[in-house]
């Protein structure tokens, strides 16, 4: 077993072994034990062991885990919390809502509703095959920046209690059997069904960890359903994941934009800045 620098004498497989199992917190002198097992000399062991521990490198890739740790913590027992809550295991739906039930019971605490039942509004001018042929086989377009289709805003009705602003509407048209994969929320959505029907299955936001991980993870999160129908509306809560399938061919728009909220919640998966106070600089060797 040869290799340079910390954990100087073992292979680099060996050295990847003691790193992972130094970060899961496993104690140095069981480590050492295993090492001595597969035949390394105990003086060795000892060295490559230690140096690895206090290698400035794992230094800081510890203190990064034990944040992840405490991270994942946090959001298991917010998920123990919700699950605790009546009706965790459905999405509310309701004919009619008020601004601050919305706002309040929903908007506000992360959590996705239905209103179900608004007419849509000239509703032959939202079938697929019509507005297809004025988006150029896109699959989404912004309403107020295409041309042939800004007239379609005028026949929009979006709940005015729930504040919602100019919204930025994008109209989205399907075909059937279409399927969206499970995707974050990145920002509060309200979803406007106007043509054909899509079930959606949600995930809640404190399943990060385990949809963002192997495919066999977020396979085994528990899902809550919902299926839209022309005139329905759907609140996608920031954080949430979410993929649909197309039952029937489908048009839909979504809004992004809340007058009741400011500022506006968005989840920016951006890079942390580095520490403020770097340590002074020191020339090696």
């Amino acid at each position: 077993m040869t290799g340079e620098g910390g954990g100087a004498g073992l292979a680099p497989e060996w050295r990847r072994w003691v790193v992972e199992n130094l970060l899961r917190g496993a104690e140095e002198a069981d480590l050492v034990a295993v090492l001595e097992g597969a035949g390394v000399d105990a003086e060795v062991a000892r060295a490559a062991v230690r140096a690895e521990a206090e290698d400035p490198c794992f230094e800081g890739t510890r203190k990064a885990v034990a944040l992840q740790r405490k991270l994942e913590g946090l959001l298991d027992l917010y998920g123990d919390l919700y699950r605790q809550a009546e009706g965790h295991a459905r999405v509310d739906c309701h004919e009619a809502l008020s601004r601050e039930e919305f706002l309040d019971r929903y908007y506000f605490q992360n959590r996705p509703v239905v209103l179900r039942g608004a007419e849509v509004a000239e509703a032959g001018r939202w079938a697929p095959e019509r507005l297809s042929m004025w988006m150029d086989g896109a699959r989404s377009v912004s309403l107020a920046e295409h041309a042939d289709l800004r007239p379609l805003l005028d026949l929009l009705r979006p709940p005015i209690d729930f504040g919602v602003a100019d919204g930025r509407p994008v109209l989205t048209v399907e075909a059937e059997a279409a399927e969206a994969p499970d995707a974050p929320v990145r920002e509060n959505v309200l979803v406007h069904q106007v043509h054909g029907r899509r079930r959606f299955r949600l995930a809640p936001v404190f399943e990060l960890r385990r949809m963002a991980g192997e495919p066999s993870e977020a396979e085994a999160v528990p899902r809550l359903e919902v299926e839209l129908e022309p005139g329905d509306w759907l609140l996608l809560p920031v954080g949430w994941w979410y993929g649909y399938r197309v039952q029937e061919e489908s048009a839909s728009v979504s809004f992004a934009a809340f007058a009741g909220a400011t500022p506006k919640v968005i989840w920016e998966e951006e890079p942390a800045p580095p520490e403020p106070t770097p340590p002074p600089w020191h020339r090696a060797g």
